[in-house]
């Protein structure tokens, strides 16, 4: 036999709209900054989704985009075991 557990939802918790960082200009999308885009890409060198990212659709088309240029140019990784070899993601300050 197999019990549901019921969890009630507490009354005080109201959850708040997720606000896009480039929207708000607190962060630029440039892909020249390989540290900033290096925090919108995972462990295994995967581009960070939109829930991870906070971004809206725009700016998230636009981080995918800027990714793919600096990995192009070879100032981000593309797989996950440079990643590993390098011991990050993108140069650090």
């Amino acid at each position: 036999m197999a019990y549901i557990r019921k969890v009630r939802a507490s009354r005080n918790f109201v959850a708040k709209p997720a606000v896009c960082p480039f929207c708000t200009g607190r962060m630029k999308i440039d892909y020249k900054d390989a540290p900033t885009l290096s925090q919108h890409i995972s462990s295994q060198g995967r581009i960070g989704s939109r829930r991870r990212t906070k971004a809206c659709a725009k700016h998230q088309r636009k981080l995918a985009q800027a990714i793919k240029r600096a990995r192009f140019l070879a100032l981000l990784p593309y797989a996950p075991s440079h990643i590993w070899k390098t011991g990050g993601v993108g140069l650090r300050h």
